[in-house]
């Protein structure tokens, strides 16, 4: 009788290793995907919080907000100010976050006027043809689910915003 394996055997063996090599391969690009996402949406607070912080610290601004009750701020000038990283990165393609995106911090109410409260929300303003095209980025969450009254195209589909 001799010791040792079959042909077969071994085969079963390589066969299960490489099921499980794949199988945790897939598993481990899903969880990195979805930290990217979550730091790309954490990078959007940090945008909004410096826009807010901007506004709090400078009285001709503040000022401006409470007659108003919203105010627009350029990433370029958080970055221009240093209240925020002058180069930030989408960590989902990449890219450069966009200089000319916009921060708008607004009055908001949750049904009754005495429930005001100052919300904010990241959107690109593009000007088309005469036409302000307004799109969202981020909400106050730092998701990309429809924020300040703006559409996404993705809205829908994104399983993060239902």
């Amino acid at each position: 009788m001799k010791k040792g394996f079959t042909l077969i055997e071994l085969l079963v063996v390589v066969v299960i290793i490489s099921v499980i090599t794949v199988s945790a391969t897939i598993s481990f690009e899903n969880i990195d995907s979805d930290t990217s996402k979550e730091d790309l949406e954490n990078k959007y607070l940090e945008i909004q919080r410096a826009a807010t912080m901007y506004i709090d610290l400078n009285d001709s601004w503040l000022e401006q907000f409470a007659q108003r009750k919203e105010m627009y701020i350029k990433l370029g000038e958080l970055k221009n100010t240093n209240y925020i990283s002058k180069d930030l990165y989408n960590p989902v393609t990449g890219e450069e976050i966009p200089s000319n995106y916009t921060v708008k911090l607004y009055v908001a109410n949750k049904g009754s006027s005495t429930s005001e409260y100052m919300d904010t929300c990241l959107v690109d303003i593009t000007n088309v043809g005469g036409e302000e095209i307004v799109k969202c980025i981020a909400n106050s969450d730092g998701k990309a689910c429809g924020c300040c009254d703006y559409p996404t195209e993705n809205n829908l589909n994104n399983p993060a915003c239902k």
